[in-house]
């Protein structure tokens, strides 16, 4: 009986104990959760100055064409070489933003104008007009020299590259 009495006692004393602790444990969490919010919004903060900063401007260009082919079918699709302003390249590696968004718009404009199906588009892309022309004549010239190829080279007044408007993308 006494040692009954003795572990009741016990827990009486520490459930009391244990209570404030976990109130004690829940402030810290609480604390700790406020912090990482106050860190979060400061380096989202940041990130907005950062990019309002280096936002590219109208003087920023690329060049793109794209290519587009059916590995069933010898009929290439080449489309001009197209300005696309107010985008820059990766400052590290130099690649193109929206890549994969500028391949669908050419593999988007194949289907609906030539109603081909089973297309694999690609685009090529530079700084600078002159390295982008250089590929695309370089590209023209090896369909053109295989002689197994039909060559269709869209028009720049029925097809451009558009840049695609997304939300909170960094770059």
């Amino acid at each position: 009986m006494k040692k009954i009495l003795k572990y009741t006692l016990l827990l009486a004393l520490l459930l009391p104990i244990s209570a404030t602790a976990q109130e004690t444990k829940k402030s810290k969490e609480e604390r700790r959760a406020e912090k990482q919010l106050a860190q979060a919004e400061k380096e989202r903060a940041k990130q907005e100055e950062w990019e309002k900063k280096h936002a590219p401007s109208e003087a920023d260009v690329v060049y793109i064409f794209g290519v587009g082919t059916n590995f069933n079918d010898s009929t290439v699709y080449l489309s001009e070489v197209l300005p696309v302003t107010h985008l820059r390249l990766t400052k590290k590696y130099k690649f193109l933003p929206y890549r994969a968004d500028f391949s669908q718009q050419f593999k988007d404009y194949l289907m609906e104008h030539y109603g081909v199906q089973h297309e694999t588009t690609c685009v090529f892309y530079a700084a600078k007009r002159s390295k982008t022309s250089k590929r695309f004549y370089k590209m023209k010239k090896r369909y053109l020299d295989m002689g197994t190829s039909n060559l269709i080279v869209v028009p720049a007044d029925s097809f451009k590259f558009t840049k695609p408007d997304y939300d909170n993308v960094a770059f």
